[in-house]
């Protein structure tokens, strides 16, 4: 049995007389399942949208087409389809750079004092007060970017 087409038409395992399309089921059969409380239904492990009574539940798994792609995945029958292929190692990559080699003498540390004007630093660890005092000096030497 193949799957329907996602705007085909089918009937609601709960009610017959609910038509949804297939690509819509899973939400009806969410909202039919709280309508239907007592009814004793449950999903099929392979297709959440199978829903079949509890007695029928056994038979179905047995039979269910979903069930298929499970097995297909699970069980290969033989390997004549699946070709061997050799695996090549890659060729080595020659590099004569080595960044580790690199004496790298000091690492930049920003110098203060050549800040631009026109960027007012905040005072960090300061108390509220020399944070205040501090901005009123830095917006003092203030001087626009030209």
């Amino acid at each position: 049995m193949a799957d329907p087409s996602p705007h085909q038409m089918v009937s609601c395992p709960y009610n017959k007389a609910h038509q949804i399309e297939h690509y819509r089921m899973h939400i009806h059969l969410q909202k039919c399942r709280k309508q239907y409380p007592n009814c004793k239904k449950v999903s099929c492990p392979f297709d959440s949208t199978h829903m079949v009574n509890e007695m029928e539940l056994d038979h179905h798994v047995r039979t269910c087409p979903k069930r298929e792609l499970l097995d297909q995945q699970m069980y290969i029958i033989d390997n004549d389809h699946r070709p061997v292929v050799e695996l090549q190692q890659p060729p080595p990559i020659r590099c004569e750079e080595n960044w580790d080699d690199d004496a790298c003498s000091s690492s930049y540390v920003p110098d203060p004092a050549k800040m631009p004007s026109h960027i007012i630093k905040k005072v960090k660890g300061a108390t509220p007060s020399e944070r205040r005092k501090a901005r009123m000096e830095a917006i003092a030497n203030f001087k626009p970017r030209e």
